[in-house]
């Protein structure tokens, strides 16, 4: 059975929210999506990535809905959001595709998935972009397996409904 994705997945949307200018109010969060971009060896990034991902650990209380919103609340305040899931599923994908025309940064979906070690249970999912279908990024870009997704839209949706739409985004 395989570590927990979560806290990779996290830190990967924490540091693409800040390469897309949304800075994180933790400053040991700051400081290694700093050292990641400042980083020229490979090795130097893989040790900051890995920081990255020891921080986002420590600040997680858990994968649960709650446990990432907390998390996300702590290091973007009042511009942390969970709403994305809220009402029909046209609501949804109206609401989804106006936050990424306004903001085009990505976002968090715990979905329902099989898992390597066969169990079905939810996970989190980078949402990079939502067309007729959903492209969900790779949780771990600094790895050499590539994890970039693509789920018609359909079942993303069911997929999602599973888990009672569960997100996080910022506003």
């Amino acid at each position: 059975m395989s570590a927990d994705p979560t806290p990779t997945t996290l830190a990967t949307w924490v540091y693409l929210l800040h390469t897309g200018g949304v800075s994180a109010a933790d400053e040991r969060v700051a400081a290694c999506c700093a050292d990641l971009d400042a980083a020229e060896a490979e090795d130097a990034g893989n040790a900051a990535g890995e920081a990255l991902v020891a921080r986002v650990s420590e600040l997680l209380g858990g994968t649960g809905p709650g446990d990432v919103g907390a998390l996300a609340a702590t290091l973007y305040g009042d511009h942390a959001a969970a709403d994305m899931g809220a009402g029909s599923r046209e609501d949804r994908i109206h609401r989804i595709r106006k936050y990424q025309f306004s903001r085009g940064l990505p976002w968090l979906a715990r979905v329902y998935e099989r898992r390597e070690d066969g169990d079905v249970r939810p996970g989190w999912l980078l949402v990079e972009r939502v067309t007729d279908q959903v492209s969900a990024m790779d949780p771990n870009p600094w790895d050499d397996v590539d994890e970039d997704r693509v789920l018609p839209v359909g079942d993303f949706q069911v997929l999602w409904e599973l888990d009672g739409c569960s997100s996080v985004h910022v506003a």
